[in-house]
C-alpha cells in the first residue's frame, strides 16, 4: 500500500473521536449550556421556584425531622407553596416580603376558623361560603391583596377537613408562621426580585419632562422634548407600571397618586398638541409664553417636591398661586378673543387651538394641588379648582369602604367572580364531606385551581389539568411501588421533585403543573403518614371531582365571562356621562345642583374591570369590537370637566346663552343614552349620528364683548366660562363621533 493510498479516507460513516462516552458527555455538556441559557431567561420564574424550593424544604426538614411534628410540616411547606406558588403577589423582593408579612394576622384568622368549622360538614360548607366570596373579594382594595387571594384561601381549605382536631391548631398556626417567615426571607434575600422604579419617580419624570416641554417658546418642535414627554407619559400608563406601583388602593395617598398621574398625562398631551400644531416659522404670543413660563415653574417644583417626598410643612412645596393669578386674566382675554373668530371657525380649530396652553395650565394647577396633597396638605380643597379634591377631608375608614362598595354588584366582573369562587369552593367541600372523600382538601385544590372566568376556558383548563395529572399520577404510583416507605430516598428527591415542578408548570404549561405538583405532593406526603401506590389514583379522582364541580359552576354563573358583562358596563358608563353632562351643565349654567362625580368613578371602575378581563380572556371571536378604549376616555373627559368647571368664576350670560348651552348639553347627552341603548341592544338599531355642536347659533346668541367700559371684566369671565364649557361639550361630542366611527 502506498503513502497517499494510506491516508485517504474511509468511506464509512465517521465516528465520533473518544467513542460514545465523550460523545455523551458533549451532549450532556451542550444541553447543560442551552438548558442554562434559557433558565436565564425565565430568571424570575426560576428565581420563585428557588425560593419556593428552598423555603418549604426547609421548613418541612425542620419540622418532620429535626421537630418530629408532621402536623406543623405540613402546614409550613403548604403555607410556602400556598403564598409562593398559588398566590401571585406581584412586585420586587421587598414588596413581596412585605405583602407575606402583612398577609400574616389574616393567615392566622383562617386557619383558627378553618379548624374551629371543620366540626360538621354544615359548618364548613357555610365558612367556605362567605369566607371563599371575602376573601376573592378583597381583591378590589389592590393589586396586592389580589394577588395573595389564591393563596389566602388555601390557608382556609387546609385545616377545614376532618379530622376535627382543635388540640393541633397550635401546630398548624406554628407551622404557618414559620412558612411565612421563611418565605419572605427568601423573597428578601435568595435570587429578589429587582426593584422598580416607585410611582412618585415616575410622576417626578413626568413633570419634568412637562417642564422641559414648556421652555419651548416658538419655532421647530423640540423633538428630544416631545420624545422625552411621550416615554415620561407612556411610563404612566397603568399597563406600563408593574402591578405592585400601581396606585390602586383606596387610601388618601394613592388617590392623589392617581389624581396627579392623570394631570400630568393630560398636560403632557396638551403641550404635545401645541408644539405640533404650530409651524417651525411661527411664534407664540407673548401672553402663551408668560402661561407657559408659569407652567414650567410649577412642573419643576412639583418634580423637586415627588423627588424629596418629604412631607410638607406651612408655606413649603410647590405651588399654583402665581400660575393661577396669570390664567384668570389669560383665559379672559383669550375667551375675547376666540368670540371675535367663531364666526368663521365652524370646526372650532381656532378655538381648541387657543385652548390648548389654558387646559395645559389648568393641568399644571390640578397637578400641584394634587402633590400636596400627596405629601400631606389636605386644604387643598379650599383652593377655587380644589372642586374635585372633595375626598381630601375623608377619613380612611369612609375611603376603604367606599372602595369595597363600589364592586358590590351583580354588574361587576369582580363581584362575579369572587361569587362564582365561593360557590364552586362550597359545592366541593359539600361534596367532599357528603360522599367522605380520602383527601378531599384535593377537590377543593382543583375547583379553586381550575376555574375560570369563562366556560370555554375552564374546560380547556380541566383537560390540560387531568392529562398532566394521569401522568404524574403514573409516574407518582411508579415511585410509591419502587421506594416504598424509605423515607431517606423521599427526603433527597424533594428538593428536585420541587424545583422542577414549580419551573416546568409556569413555563410548558397547566398540564405540566399539575403533573409536577401530584408528584410534589406524592413525595411530601409519603415521608407524613404511610402511603402505597393507591394515593396516586386517589389524588386523580380528587382533581377530577373538583373540575366537575368548576365546571358546573362555571356553566351557572356567568358562563360567558366579561362578554356580554363589557357591553353592559360600558353601557352604563355611557348613561353616567349623559348624566355628569346634565349636572355639570346645571351648575354652570344655572351655578345649583352638583355632579355626582362618585357615580361617574364607580361607572368607569366597573368599565375598567370588565374591559382587563375581556382582553385576557381566550374567545373563539374576538373580532367586531367597539372601540372600548375611546369609551374610556370620554368617561374621563367627562369627569374632568365635572371636577373643574363648577368652580370657574363667573356666570353664563345672557340667559339666552345659557340656554343654548343648556340644548348643546341635553343634545350631547341624549347622543350617549342612545349610544348606551344601542350597547345594550347588542345588535343593529336604527339611530342618529352625533352632530357637532352649532356655533352659528350660540353667535347669534353672544353679544360681542366690549373692549373698554365697567362691564367688560363681568362680561369677559363669562365669555371664557361658556368657552371652556363649550371646548368640554366639545371633546365630548368628538369622542362620541370616534366611538361611532369604529361601530
Amino acid at each position: 500500500m502506498s503513502e497517499q493510498q494510506g491516508t485517504s479516507p474511509p468511506s464509512g460513516p465517521r465516528r465520533p473521536a473518544g467513542g460514545p462516552v465523550r460523545a455523551l458527555l458533549r451532549r450532556l455538556r451542550y444541553l447543560r449550556e442551552h438548558g442554562l441559557h434559557g433558565l436565564r431567561g425565565h430568571r424570575s420564574v426560576v428565581g420563585n421556584a428557588v425560593r419556593v424550593t428552598a423555603a418549604s424544604c426547609l421548613a418541612f426538614y425542620l419540622c418532620r425531622y429535626a421537630l418530629d411534628l408532621p402536623v406543623m410540616s405540613v402546614y409550613a411547606t403548604f403555607t410556602v407553596v400556598s403564598l409562593g406558588v398559588l398566590a401571585r403577589i406581584p412586585g420586587s423582593g421587598r414588596q413581596r416580603a412585605a405583602t407575606t408579612f402583612m398577609a400574616i394576622p389574616a393567615g392566622l384568622a383562617l386557619i383558627t376558623l378553618g379548624t374551629l368549622l371543620a366540626v360538621q360538614t354544615w359548618a364548613a360548607v357555610v365558612g367556605m361560603l362567605v369566607i371563599g366570596f371575602m376573601v376573592a373579594y378583597a381583591g378590589t382594595t389592590g393589586p396586592r391583596i389580589a394577588g395573595a387571594a389564591p393563596g389566602m384561601q388555601l390557608l382556609y381549605i387546609l385545616p377545614c377537613f376532618p379530622p376535627y382536631a382543635p388540640e393541633d391548631l397550635v401546630q398548624r398556626l406554628t407551622g404557618f408562621l414559620l412558612g411565612a417567615l421563611l418565605l419572605a426571607l427568601a423573597q428578601r434575600f435568595l435570587m429578589p426580585e429587582p426593584e422598580t422604579p416607585p410611582f412618585g419617580r415616575l410622576l417626578a419624570e413626568a413633570a419634568d419632562a412637562a417642564a422641559h416641554l414648556a421652555d419651548h417658546h416658538g419655532g421647530p418642535a423640540p423633538v428630544q422634548a416631545l420624545a422625552r414627554a411621550h416615554r415620561a407619559g407612556e411610563a404612566l400608563r397603568p399597563t406600563s407600571v408593574p402591578p405592585a406601583d400601581l396606585p390602586a388602593s383606596p387610601t388618601l395617598a394613592h388617590k392623589a397618586m392617581a389624581h396627579a398621574a392623570e394631570a400630568v398625562r393630560t398636560l403632557l398631551a396638551r403641550l404635545d398638541t401645541l408644539h405640533t400644531m404650530i409651524g417651525p416659522h411661527d411664534t407664540y404670543h407673548p401672553e402663551t409664553i408668560t402661561l407657559l413660563q408659569g407652567i414650567g415653574a410649577a412642573a419643576r417644583g412639583t418634580a423637586d417636591a415627588l423627588r424629596r417626598g418629604k412631607r410638607l410643612r406651612p408655606g413649603e412645596g410647590p405651588s399654583a398661586a402665581s400660575l393661577q393669578e396669570e390664567l384668570t386674566p389669560a383665559r379672559a382675554h383669550r375667551a375675547v378673543a376666540t368670540l371675535d373668530r367663531l364666526g368663521a371657525d365652524d370646526r372650532l380649530v381656532y378655538l381648541r387651538r387657543r385652548s390648548q396652553v389654558v387646559q395645559a395650565a389648568d393641568s399644571a394647577v390640578v397637578l400641584v394641588l394634587a402633590t400636596r396633597l400627596l405629601l400631606g396638605d389636605r386644604t387643598v380643597d379650599r383652593n377655587p379648582v380644589g372642586h374635585g379634591f372633595a375626598y381630601a377631608r375623608v377619613h380612611a375608614p369612609r375611603l376603604w369602604w367606599q372602595r369595597l362598595t363600589v364592586h358590590l354588584t351583580p354588574r361587576s366582573v369582580i363581584f362575579q367572580n369572587a361569587c362564582r369562587f365561593a360557590l364552586g369552593l362550597a359545592a366541593a367541600r359539600a361534596t367532599a364531606g357528603l360522599l367522605d372523600l380520602q383527601h378531599g382538601f384535593w377537590v377543593l385544590l382543583a375547583t379553586l385551581t381550575l376555574t375560570r372566568t369563562t366556560t370555554l376556558e375552564t374546560w380547556s383548563a380541566v383537560r390540560q389539568a387531568l392529562l398532566g395529572t394521569l401522568v404524574g399520577a403514573v409516574v407518582a404510583a411508579g415511585l410509591l411501588v419502587v421506594v416504598h416507605d424509605r423515607d431517606t430516598v423521599y427526603a433527597v428527591i424533594l428538593p428536585l421533585v420541587m424545583l422542577t415542578a414549580f419551573i416546568a408548570g409556569p413555563l410548558r404549561g397547566l398540564a405540566w403543573a399539575q403533573g409536577g405538583f401530584t408528584l410534589v405532593v406524592a413525595t411530601l406526603f409519603a415521608q407524613v403518614t404511610p402511603s402505597t401506590w393507591q394515593l396516586a389514583p386517589v389524588r386523580l379522582v380528587d382533581v377530577l371531582v373538583g373540575s366537575v364541580i368548576g365546571l358546573a359552576c362555571g356553566l351557572v354563573a356567568w358562563p360567558r365571562g366579561a362578554g356580554s358583562e363589557v357591553r353592559k358596563s360600558m353601557a352604563g358608563l355611557c348613561s353616567a356621562i349623559a348624566d355628569a353632562i346634565g349636572q355639570t351643565t346645571t351648575q354652570v349654567v344655572e351655578r345649583a345642583g352638583s355632579t355626582d362625580i362618585f357615580a361617574l368613578n364607580r361607572a368607569l371602575i366597573l368599565a375598567r374591570e370588565s374591559l382587563t378581563q375581556f382582553q385576557c380572556e381566550a374567545r373563539e371571536n374576538a373580532a367586531g369590537q367597539p372601540d372600548w378604549p375611546a369609551v374610556l376616555v370620554a368617561g374621563a373627559d367627562a369627569r374632568r370637566g365635572g371636577r373643574l368647571l363648577p368652580g370657574r368664576p363667573g356666570r353664563i350670560a345672557p340667559h339666552e346663552v345659557g340656554a343654548w348651552l343648556r340644548r348643546a348639553a341635553d343634545s350631547t347627552a341624549a347622543d350617549y343614552r342612545a349610544l348606551a341603548d344601542r350597547l345594550r341592544a347588542d345588535r343593529g338599531m336604527s339611530y342618529e349620528r352625533p352632530q357637532p355642536l352649532d356655533i352659528r347659533a350660540l353667535l347669534a346668541l353672544a353679544p360681542p364683548v366690549p373692549h373698554h367700559g365697567p362691564d367688560r371684566e363681568r362680561r369677559a369671565v363669562s365669555a371664557a366660562l361658556l368657552l371652556d364649557s363649550v371646548i368640554w361639550l366639545d371633546a365630548l361630542t368628538d369622542d362620541l363621533s370616534r366611538i361611532d366611527q369604529e361601530m
